[in-house]
C-alpha cells in the first residue's frame, strides 16, 4: 500500500485462481456465502450488505471469469481491509491496482474495470472491524510484465520471463526491457492443475487422497506426514511437469538454453527445487510480486499525470 499526498491509498491486489495477495498479505480465496447467520468466530468474516461471509477458508473451484458474481469483489474488500486495517485506517479513499494474465489484458480489460467501477462505494465489516472505503479509481495492468516491472530499466537483451500461476502460466518475451506481445503468450499449464495430477497419480498408485496441503509441504521441501515412498512419487512426479512445460514452450520457439530466463510466482518455487540448475536461470520466488507491480505501475501512471 502506498499513501499519497492528497491522502488516497494505492492498494495493489492479485487476485490468484489460488490465493489472494497484497503488497503484504496472502489468504485463499474460497467465499462462503452464510445469509444472515452471523458467524460464531470473527476470524475471516465479512459482513456486506446484511450478509455475512467466510473470506479465506480453503481454495475456491476454478472458474472460467473473475466477474460474473460477487465473490471477487468480495475477494477485493478482503484484501483492502488487510492493507488499511494493518494501519489502523478505517475509512479510506482507494485506487486500485489489479491485473490480467497477459493475453487475456486487451479482452478483458474493459469488462474488469466496469466490474469494479459498478460499486466504487464499499462499506462492510471485516472479522469485526467496520471500513468505509470507496474507490476512486481503478486501473488495470497485465500480469507477469507486472511482476518485474520495477527491474525493466536494467533488463538489457534479450529475457523469458514465466510467471507460473494457479490456473495458468504467463510467458513474456522481452527486448531490452519492452515486451514483444506477439511471442507472449498464456499456457493452460500451472499449479492447480499439477495439484489434480499428482493426487490422481497418488490416488491410482498407493490409493490414497492425499490433501492439496501435504503435495504443497513436498513442493516447498518442508517436513510432510507423507511416507517416503509418496513423497518421492511427489518429486518425481513434479519434475515430470516442469519438463513438460519446458517442453511446449521449446515447442512454441522459446529458447530456453541461450536466453536469460526469469521464472517467477507461486510456481517459481516448484521449477527452483524441482529442476536442474542452469546458468542462464533465475528465480523470483516473491509470492506478492504481481501486486507490489500494480502498485509500481499505477505510482507510474499518477506521477504522469501530477496526481502523485
Amino acid at each position: 500500500m502506498v499513501k499519497l499526498s492528497s491522502g488516497q491509498y494505492v492498494i495493489g491486489f492479485d487476485n490468484g485462481y489460488q490465493f489472494g495477495k497484497t503488497a503484504q498479505s496472502l489468504f485463499d480465496n474460497g467465499v462462503y456465502a452464510m445469509g444472515t447467520v452471523e458467524p460464531t468466530v470473527k476470524e475471516h468474516s465479512l459482513k456486506y450488505g446484511r450478509k455475512y461471509y467466510k473470506v479465506g477458508e480453503g481454495r475456491a473451484a476454478i472458474t472460467e471469469d473473475k466477474v460474473s458474481d460477487e465473490n471477487a469483489r468480495l475477494l477485493t474488500m478482503v484484501a483492502i481491509a488487510k492493507e488499511l486495517g494493518a494501519e489502523g485506517i478505517q475509512k479510506a479513499e482507494v485506487i486500485l491496482a489489479v491485473g490480467l494474465p497477459f493475453s487475456d489484458y486487451g479482452r478483458e480489460k474493459k469488462a474488469l474495470l466496469e466490474y469494479y467501477g459498478q460499486k466504487p462505494a464499499l462499506k462492510y465489516e471485516y472479522e469485526g472491524i467496520r471500513y468505509d472505503v470507496a474507490v476512486s479509481r481503478i486501473f488495470v495492468f497485465p500480469q507477469c510484465y507486472s511482476a518485474i516491472a520495477p527491474r525493466l530499466a536494467n533488463m538489457k537483451g534479450d529475457y523469458l520471463v514465466v510467471d507460473i500461476g494457479s490456473k495458468t502460466t504467463d510467458v513474456l518475451l522481452l527486448k531490452n526491457g519492452m515486451p514483444v506481445e506477439r511471442r507472449s503468450i498464456t499456457v493452460e499449464r500451472a499449479m492447480v492443475k499439477w495439484m489434480k495430477q499428482i493426487q490422481g497419480k497418488l490416488q491410482i498408485q498407493y490409493g490414497k487422497n492425499v490433501p492439496e496441503s501435504e503435495i504443497l509441504k513436498v513442493v516447498l521441501k518442508k517436513d510432510s506426514f507423507l511416507p517416503r515412498n509418496q513423497v518421492n512419487h511427489v518429486r518425481e512426479t513434479l519434475r515430470e511437469l516442469i519438463h513438460g512445460l519446458e517442453l511446449e514452450l521449446m515447442e512454441r520457439e522459446f529458447d530456453l538454453q541461450y536466453t536469460n530466463v526469469i521464472y517467477v510466482g507461486g510456481g517459481a518455487v516448484a521449477v527452483k527445487n524441482f529442476s536442474e540448475p542452469r546458468t542462464n536461470v533465475a528465480f523470483d520466488t516473491d509470492i506478492h510480486a504481481n501486486a507490489r507491480g500494480y502498485e509500481f505501475l499505477a505510482m507510474q501512471m499518477l506521477r504522469k499525470t501530477g496526481a502523485a
